[in-house]
């Protein structure tokens, strides 16, 4: 509850309610709503629901931080590992499971790797950056040649093979932008 003082008063002043027609809209006295944007205040459950229908917001808009300050670290035990074609392909997705619309993963393609990508959702773009070493990338029926420093973007939901045909590992990051809709 250490945010719901502040995020209450962000969505009120937002509509441009004042504390006692948010008292009204919610069915609650408006010394209850006001005692809810103080801090270290210790509402019931039954105010804060109240509150949250009269805003059209769910619970957890009203409890997490607010959007300009959430952050997530993600650790590397946290982090998905994925591989393909005898272990020559190998990407670990390093972006949180709560980024909604988004997956960054590191990518290491082995000496003669060649592995068919997954496809994506119809309308995603996906990025994919050469660190290192010079990637083939089969776009439906284009090759392209990604080298150190380069950048392909391309549909993600068109088949799509990464291969490395050179006698060096590529090092490379993809980030995917799904589309939601």
């Amino acid at each position: 509850m250490d945010h719901l003082a502040a995020n209450l008063r962000r969505l009120r002043t937002a509509r441009r309610w004042t504390q006692a027609e948010l008292a009204e809209r919610a069915g609650l006295p408006r010394a209850t709503c006001a005692g809810l944007e103080q801090a270290d205040t210790n509402p019931s459950l039954a105010s804060v629901l109240a509150v949250a229908a009269a805003l059209g917001v769910g619970l957890d808009e009203l409890v997490r931080p607010d959007a300009g300050r959430r952050w997530f670290k993600v650790t590397p035990p946290e982090q998905e590992d994925y591989k393909a074609d005898a272990g020559r392909f190998r990407s670990r997705l390093i972006s949180p499971i709560a980024s909604k619309g988004v997956q960054i993963q590191t990518v290491t393609l082995a000496p003669g790797c060649r592995s068919v990508g997954r496809p994506h959702p119809e309308g995603s773009q996906e990025f994919f950056a050469c660190l290192a070493g010079t990637a083939t990338i089969q776009v439906a029926e284009d090759t392209v040649e990604v080298e150190t420093g380069s950048l392909l973007q391309f549909p993600g939901h068109l088949r799509h093979v990464y291969a490395n045909r050179g006698p060096l590992p590529v090092q490379a990051v993809s980030t995917v932008v799904l589309h939601l809709p």
